[in-house]
């Protein structure tokens, strides 16, 4: 999985729908339904160990159209994340540091893990592994240090359940926090691993992504008024400053550059796998499906998603873009995640049943998907959500294009 500081951002829009106990339910039902979305995932995976997972299982569901655009659909989303990632460090690291250094030392730690990932997928994911468990470990260390203190505004812990309104505007954003659990199935190829081991630890990650975001929420509550950090982009950063400690702030900028390298690291990744397979399936160009060196790396495909990264990241200053963020990016994940469960519904209903079942039940998986579209549309439709609509029909209407010029594509060479 891939913990990331947007999330730290996006935690703090929920507080404008949901504080005190709603916050913590809006939290507890997102994690209930990644909890089915990580089950239904490695289920599906286990059809496809090895395989590129969306890609493979809503072909088989949907058909190859369907599926060519969900995919796109979401490197598109993991682009505007690792984007949104990259733009969030460097305002940080401006904040802290002078602007010629931090950008050279943003820049100089993106390409050390696009070097990384060019050496090999077995060295990215034990790099992996460790900046997860140290940002997270982190992220707890730090809510600590911020809830030990007298000045505490516990009030608000109760006060603002009154206050509280919209839950449902809450969930897809809260959805967002765990944004990156089912990216470690990919590497996943033994199938008795699916049984146990592959369940077991989705389950495990979603707790602790609860857990670590419900103590950074109430860390955030206890040290400030917290409508007063609406639209605040670091809330970990103001957190640091507030309680007047360099040992904090040396953690925050510890934090978020682990957390940047390891959203880019797993974004890299998996986008550059799927644009590989889809080249090698001929949906694509074939320049991107060539592999370089001994460990055959997609070495096309990983620059083209890194220097679509390093893109859209200034773009992210745009104040139009920036205010419509964690909207935009929890539409993509529960329209994606929506998929992902309706997919698993129609395999569920193949003769063929080949895979690892997990415990899940089509009468919980139902309602998940259908409640994800539902919310899916009730964002998008928001009258506040004006922007937002227009990029998400502009990006819908460019992937229609590209799908349309793909296939023309695709059938004259058949016919030729």
């Amino acid at each position: 999985m891939a913990i990331t500081i947007s999330c730290n951002t996006i935690l703090v829009s929920l507080f404008s729908f949901a504080t005190g106990s709603q916050l913590l339910l809006a939290i507890a039902i997102a994690g209930g339904c990644m909890a089915i979305i990580a089950l239904c995932f490695a289920e599906l995976s286990s059809k496809f160990p090895g395989a590129i997972g969306i890609r493979a299982f809503t072909k088989v569901a949907f058909g190859n159209q369907f599926s060519l655009a969900v995919s796109l659909f979401y490197v598109l989303m993991v682009v505007l994340i690792g984007g949104l990632e990259v733009y969030l460090c460097h305002l940080l690291l401006q904040q802290l540091l002078p602007p010629v250094l931090a950008l050279g030392l943003l820049l100089a730690l993106v390409l050390a893990v696009l070097y990384i990932n060019l050496r090999g997928y077995e060295l990215s994911l034990r790099l992996q592994i460790f900046m997860t468990l140290s940002v997270a470990s982190m992220m707890l260390l730090l809510s600590g240090m911020a809830m030990q203190s007298s000045k505490l505004l516990d009030h608000q812990l109760v006060a603002n359940v009154v206050e509280s309104h919209d839950l449902l505007n809450a969930i897809p954003r809260a959805l967002f926090l765990f944004i990156g659990i089912e990216w470690a199935i990919m590497h996943v190829t033994k199938h008795q691993s699916f049984k146990r081991i592959v369940p077991a630890a989705l389950l495990f990650a979603v707790l602790i992504i609860a857990i670590l975001y419900t103590n950074f929420a109430m860390a955030l509550a206890h040290r400030f008024e917290v409508q007063s950090l609406q639209g605040d982009l670091l809330p970990h950063l103001s957190l640091a400053r507030v309680m007047q400690s360099e040992s904090a702030k040396l953690l925050v900028i510890v934090i978020s550059l682990l957390a940047v390298l390891s959203s880019f690291n797993v974004g890299l990744s998996g986008a550059a796998r799927i644009v590989y397979s889809l080249a090698r399936e001929r949906e694509l160009p074939s320049w991107f499906a060539q592999l370089h060196g001994d460990k055959f790396i997609p070495r096309n495909a990983m620059l083209v998603i890194a220097l679509a990264v390093l893109f859209i990241a200034p773009l992210m200053q745009i104040q139009a873009l920036n205010n419509c963020l964690s909207q935009l990016l929890s539409f993509h994940l529960a329209l994606v995640y929506a998929c992902v469960l309706f997919a698993w519904l129609q395999m569920r209903r193949r003769k063929d049943q080949r895979g690892v079942k997990q415990l899940v039940h089509p009468l919980l998986v139902l309602p998940c998907a259908v409640f994800l579209v539902v919310i899916s549309i009730g964002v998008l439709l928001d009258p506040a959500n004006q922007v937002m609509r227009w990029i998400v029909f502009s990006e819908l209407a460019a992937l229609t294009g590209v799908c349309l010029y793909l296939f023309r594509l695709h059938f004259r060479k058949v016919e030729g």
